[in-house]
């Protein structure tokens, strides 16, 4: 129970640090929005440069790290002009919500990486490091960049504190029932040792969590985000997602034989150790909400 104790220390502490910071680039709309770019692509590039350090292997299998980062950086700069270069006016430069954009820059990101594959001259590894690298950019980066998109819609500003509440108080449930009440081993290949209390745990904390927030919002902030029902539905969606995201980081981690991602953030880990599950989560969500009718 001490180390339970220390390890929970330092993760408030860490939280104390960080979490205004983060707050407040999502929240606020000053300089054109530009800290939610700032903290999408600094969240986002940490996160893949992790990601590469795990998958890298010595047998020849390397992901092209500057490549990947240098597209992560323009990835970045793609969604936020998607997001908002009406609204400020780059649309006149660069109308990115032209779905041609976005699929050129695909289209040269994969070209360049076949090119850089060839100019190594070997065979060997070739299929996981061009494999590896794309993967990387698409799922880290391009779903957690979604958040600009999110922040973007009507009332997005509140949409991101939900789900970064629920997700988050998600895993605070799941560590905590695991702590206190686990029994019963997932025995699930990418984290065995988790316990199934843990998770309903978390499932039940995720539930009351976007159910009181969202109350919180609608009585304080005038802010109707959902029914009841559908908050009751979305708190359970989001345990599920925010959950698979956990365990993708933790197949990779256990592929990689590493137990964090990273050792940047004390009491947690590495940055993916501490957005795994709002990266599965964030682009999922912000579809539900496209596909509802927010504008």
């Amino acid at each position: 129970m001490k180390d339970v104790a220390k390890n929970t220390l330092k993760r408030v502490a860490s939280a104390v640090v960080a979490l205004p910071i983060y707050i407040y680039c999502i929240i606020t709309d000053q300089f054109q929005a530009i800290p939610v770019l700032i903290a999408s692509m600094a969240i986002s590039l940490i996160c893949l440069y992790e990601y590469y350090n795990i998958t890298e292997r010595a047998d020849g299998g390397k992901p092209f790290i500057k490549a990947g980062m240098i597209a992560g950086c323009l990835v970045n700069i793609i969604m936020y002009l998607y997001a908002y270069g009406t609204i400020y006016g780059y649309s006149r430069y660069i109308d990115c919500s032209q779905s041609r954009v976005v699929l050129g820059a695909i289209t040269l990101f994969v070209a360049v990486l076949h090119v850089l594959q060839l100019v190594k001259n070997k065979i060997k590894g070739s299929t996981y490091s061009l494999s590896v690298t794309l993967f990387g950019v698409v799922y880290i980066v391009l779903f957690f960049s979604h958040i600009m998109l999110l922040k973007s819609l009507a009332n997005g500003v509140f949409y991101i504190l939900i789900l970064n509440i629920v997700v988050m108080l998600n895993d605070t449930g799941a560590y905590f029932g695991g702590v206190l009440f686990g029994k019963h081993k997932t025995k699930l290949v990418a984290s065995p040792n988790k316990s199934w209390e843990g998770y309903f745990s978390g499932l039940i904390t995720s539930v009351i969590a976007m159910i009181i927030t969202n109350e919180v919002f609608a009585t304080f902030f005038a802010r109707n985000l959902f029914t009841m029902i559908e908050a009751t539905f979305l708190g359970i969606l989001l345990s599920v997602l925010a959950n698979v995201g956990d365990l993708v980081e933790s197949l990779f981690k256990r592929d990689g034989e590493i137990k964090d991602s990273g050792t940047l953030i004390p009491g947690h880990g590495g940055m993916w150790d501490v957005f795994d599950a709002l990266i599965f989560s964030m682009p999922v969500f912000y579809y539900y909400l496209v596909l509802k009718g927010i504008p």
